[in-house]
Parts: structure tokens; C-alpha cells; sequence
């Protein structure tokens, strides 16, 4: 039976096994698939990947498997490496590829996910996540975060306290909705994932895949946004290309997701005129999200006809 606990004044909410229509929310932000993750790290090494797509900064979104401060001692065994992979949570098409595999003995180390949430808020985080066995895979994954990258972390009492089942012998999808204002804008923020339950062993392991941060344009209160994006997109049915024009000249991030809340397509613009060959998206409705340097933002919705 799956289980969650919650104590305080929760500020980040566990929901499992979400339907598709709920995966996504608003912007993605960082997105790990692991494909790329091909190797074994083991102590006193330390594990760090930078995130495979991120509308900020993939060198600064990073996952990191290391040893609970104050440290182990260094015939400390415990080691990750990959996995087979899965579609669960993909987005962007990412195949199955690999997974990361957090390997026992974990009783003394931490999965963090540096993830800057710079310009957004309303944030939600999911992952795919599998147990290699009842009996020897970690049966409990802990959660906290941090807004101070690190240096203080929200638990019982100051507004989290929460655990989920990770028991599972197929991945299943965790979702969490951090509503923690101070957790919004934030370029320190921290996710952490901590284990127990058959976690001093030297065999067995935890799973993760397709790993992402979704959010909402977000302004801090009291700071006025520069004027807003404005533009017109033609041909609304496209087919093969759609045209957006655009009020300003800035750096944009451009998106495009499915009404499942999927992106299809995503690319940094400078100029005032963007083309989008539509002939690789299926025939349906869309949305086009534009967002600037300065935090400015507009989402329009457009169809792209069958041929």
C-alpha cells in the first residue's frame, strides 16, 4: 500500500500515479532523462550531472549522490551508476535509454537536485522511480528542500515532513507541488531525497528517470513586469510552418506543449519575426509560450491541421 505522511504546515504536497493530463504544469524548466549517464561512480567520487534540458542553465540544474554531512568513513561501499531506462515521465520524446540507479548501502547518503527555479513559481517536481527488489531496495524515500542551497533544510516544524512508499518493482510516477513562496524565484533551491528501510545493506537499489521541474512565470510581488510580449501567430491552422511576430527585440525562450501539457518544442529567439516548421507535430491544439530575459511572458493558443 502506497503511504504518505504529513506533519506541520506542509508546504510540498506528494501525489502518485498521476494521470497524463496532469503530468505537466505550466513551463518545464529542468529535465533529466540519463541517456547520457553511462558510467559507475563510486566514493569517495562524487556524482554529479548536469540536467540534459534546462530553459535556464544545465550546468547549474545538476543531480548530485553523495554522503550525508559529516561524512563517511572511506570504506563507505555505496556507489551509482545506470540502469535501464523507461518512458514514464518522459517528455520530449526522450526514449527509454538509461536510468540512474542510487545504489545501497544509502543509510548515509543524499540524492540532491540543485534546481534554480529563477523567474518561476507554482513549481512541480516528478520523477519515475523503481525498487530493485522488496527486500533489498530502499523501501522509503525522505523529502525535504532548501531555498538557501543547502544550508538549512525545511522539515518537521518548519513547514515539511513527508515520506513516500518507493517499494515499487515498476516505475511509477512521484509528484510534488512545492507552494513554498520562498521556494519560487529562487536560484538556490534544493531538492533532497534521503533513504531508509533496508537501506544498510550492501545490495539493492532505488531507480530514478526523467526527472523535471515544471513552473509558472512567476514576479516577485511588488516588482512590476516591463511591458508584456505581444504577438500574432499565422497561419492558425498551420500546417507546415506557423510565423509569430513579436513586440521586442530581447532573448526569448519559446515553447510549444500539447493540451496533455507536453512540450513538443522549445528554442531560444532574439528576433522579432520566429518560424516553427510544424510538420513533425500531430494534427491538434497547442499552445506557444514566449518568455523574454525580463521575465515577461504571453501563451497563445494555436491548431495545427492534418495535410
Amino acid at each position: 500500500m502506497k503511504k504518505f505522511l504529513f506533519a506541520g504546515a506542509v508546504s510540498l504536497s506528494a501525489l502518485f500515479m498521476m494521470p497524463a493530463s496532469s503530468q505537466a504544469q505550466g513551463t518545464l524548466i529542468h529535465y533529466w532523462n540519463f541517456n547520457n549517464f553511462t558510467s559507475a561512480v563510486h566514493l569517495p567520487d562524487i556524482a554529479s550531472l548536469g540536467a540534459d534540458f534546462s530553459v535556464l542553465d544545465t550546468a547549474k540544474a545538476r543531480i548530485t549522490y553523495m554522503p550525508m554531512p559529516p561524512g563517511v568513513s572511506s570504506s563507505y561501499t555505496s556507489y551509482c551508476d545506470f540502469v535501464t531506462g523507461d518512458t514514464t515521465n518522459a517528455r520530449m520524446a526522450a526514449p527509454a535509454g538509461n536510468g540512474f540507479r542510487a545504489r545501497n548501502p544509502s543509510d548515509s547518503m543524499e540524492l540532491l537536485m540543485y534546481i534554480p527555479s529563477t523567474g518561476y513559481g507554482n513549481l512541480k517536481l516528478s520523477y519515475a522511480s523503481q525498487a530493485s527488489s522488496i527486500t533489498s531496495g530502499q523501501l522509503h524515500q525522505i523529502f525535504s528542500y532548501s531555498v538557501d542551497s543547502g544550508s538549512t533544510w525545511q522539515t518537521s516544524g518548519t513547514g515539511l515532513s513527508e515520506w513516500a512508499d518507493s517499494a515499487w518493482l515498476s516505475f511509477n510516477i512521484i509528484t510534488l507541488r512545492i507552494t513554498d513562496p520562498a521556494a519560487y524565484d529562487n536560484r538556490k533551491l534544493v531538492f533532497r531525497i534521503t533513504f531508509n528501510g533496508n537501506a544498510s545493506g550492501t545490495s539493492g537499489n532505488n531507480r530514478f528517470d526523467n526527472i523535471t521541474l515544471d513552473g509558472d512565470v512567476y514576479h516577485t510581488s511588488g516588482v512590476a513586469a516591463v511591458a508584456g510580449i505581444s504577438a500574432e501567430l499565422f497561419p492558425n491552422p498551420a500546417t507546415e510552418n506557423l510565423t509569430i511576430t513579436t513586440n521586442n527585440d530581447l532573448a526569448k525562450v519559446v515553447t510549444v506543449v500539447n493540451t496533455m501539457g507536453q512540450t513538443v518544442y522549445t528554442a531560444n529567439e532574439q528576433s522579432r519575426v520566429i518560424n516553427i516548421n510544424t510538420t513533425a507535430f500531430t494534427p491538434g491544439n497547442y499552445f506557444v509560450i514566449l518568455q523574454d530575459v525580463k521575465g515577461n511572458a504571453t501563451k497563445q493558443a494555436f491548431v495545427v491541421a492534418g495535410k
